[in-house]
C-alpha cells in the first residue's frame, strides 16, 4: 500500500516537473542571453530531480527498514505460540 503511495507520488512529481514553454508575444531575448537562461533552468531542474530521487530512496529505505522490523516481529511471535503450543499443560488437583 505504501509503495503504491510512493509510485503515484514518483508519477506526480515527474508530471509537475516536466518544463511548459511558453512564448512571451512582445519580448525576444539576444541568442546569448537566452541561451545562458537555458542552461540555469535546466540545471535548476536537474538539481531539482536529484533531489527528488533522493529523498525517494531515503523514503523506500524507511518503508523497507519498518517491513523488515514487522516481519521480525511477526515471526518472533509466531516461535514464541509455537514455543507455547508446545509446552505441557500443567494440571493442578
Amino acid at each position: 500500500m505504501k509503495r503504491m503511495a510512493v509510485l503515484m507520488l514518483v508519477a506526480l512529481a515527474a508530471a509537475c516537473s516536466m518544463p511548459v514553454k511558453a512564448q512571451e508575444a512582445g519580448a525576444s531575448k539576444s541568442g546569448g542571453q537566452s541561451e545562458k537562461v537555458d542552461q540555469k533552468k535546466q540545471k535548476a531542474l536537474y538539481q531539482y530531480q536529484k533531489k527528488q530521487e533522493k529523498a525517494q530512496e531515503k523514503a523506500q529505505r524507511a518503508s523497507d527498514k519498518k517491513e523488515r522490523k514487522a516481519a521480525k516481529k511477526y515471526d518472533k511471535e509466531q516461535r514464541k505460540m509455537l514455543k507455547n503450543a508446545n509446552r505441557p499443560v500443567k494440571h493442578t488437583s
